[in-house]
């Protein structure tokens, strides 16, 4: 049996990305969302103001997406889309930066540009795909990204094989225990997330929510 001792509608972020849902199943995810009683949403731009509208009687943090997942955001840009999401009820940023800058060894460049997505106020959590990264643009992009204030990562955009116990070591090695790290990709099953909880992860996304609550319910 797992430890569910944790706060897990704390600690499992509900993922709502997905350009096909109708929207039935838009607001049927919004209504688990309540039953679930789930604190965190990560979700795209054009889902913004639907979510602050349906969930208007419930208190969660909202955070969007930008950039993701093909950090294919020109940077002239990215002021005017932190601000669309800001002023449609984004509590937080979820981006992707562009990582070529590292290994052309622009390292002020990659700076200024996250820079620019911290210029809202808005709490920026930075995606970082391990498994695509050479070590050292990987130790690069949490370095700079530390020196300039960033305390949240999600490490894993769900393309991809899932974060393994070796690498979730390697990951708080190189960020410090003292920073919030997100895992998403693969989670779907109850046990995965508590496994990543007991080896140190702060939190999980995934977009198989539902199914992993439902789980709980059996033990």
């Amino acid at each position: 049996m797992p430890n569910i001792q944790y706060e897990l509608n704390e600690k499992i972020h509900a993922i709502i990305i997905n350009p096909y849902l109708t929207w039935e199943d838009f607001c049927a995810n919004c209504d688990l969302i309540k039953k679930y009683n789930i604190k965190n949403i990560s979700t795209s731009l054009n889902y913004l103001a639907d979510f602050k509208n349906r969930l208007s009687d419930y208190s969660t943090k909202i955070n969007a997406f930008i950039s993701y997942p093909l950090a294919d955001l020109p940077v002239s840009f990215i002021e005017e889309l932190v601000c669309f999401a800001k002023d449609k009820g984004a509590n937080g940023i979820e981006y992707i930066p562009n990582f070529i800058n590292l290994s052309k060894r622009n390292l002020e460049t990659f700076a200024s540009e996250i820079e620019q997505v911290k210029s809202s106020g808005l709490p920026v959590s930075i995606i970082i795909n391990k498994s695509k990264l050479k070590e050292e643009v990987l130790h690069s992009a949490i370095e700079i990204s530390l020196e300039l204030g960033i305390k949240n990562f999600q490490f894993g955009d769900g393309f991809g094989p899932p974060i393994k116990s070796n690498d979730v070591a390697e990951i708080l090695k190189i960020t410090g225990s003292q920073n919030q790290i997100k895992v998403v990709g693969g989670i779907k099953k109850l046990t995965q997330a508590i496994d990543l909880f007991d080896n140190g992860i702060s939190c999980v996304g995934t977009s198989n929510f539902c199914e992993i609550f439902q789980e709980v319910k059996i033990f």
